[in-house]
């Protein structure tokens, strides 16, 4: 399963069908009941857009941020 679902990239998506499918097989791993949560999930990304001049960025790019950090919500030193 995985750590982070990158909300931009679902965003891209030309249709639910599509974003549905892709979170569907990013959580194939998981042993629990996912339905709810993929619902929730789209219920939630309906009426956003992505946000304009923000780079493709993961965690992976700066070790030092643990999976959970990212730079926008990691306070300054």
């Amino acid at each position: 399963m995985p750590d982070e679902v990158n909300i931009d990239e679902l965003l891209e998506l030309d249709s639910e069908d599509e974003r549905s499918r892709k979170i569907q097989g990013l959580l194939e791993s998981c042993t629990n009941p996912t339905e709810d949560f993929v619902q929730e999930l789209l219920a939630k990304l309906r009426g956003l857009h992505k946000q304009p001049g923000f780079p493709h960025s993961s965690c992976s790019d700066d070790p030092s941020l643990s999976p959970r950090q990212d730079r926008a919500h990691t306070a300054p030193p």
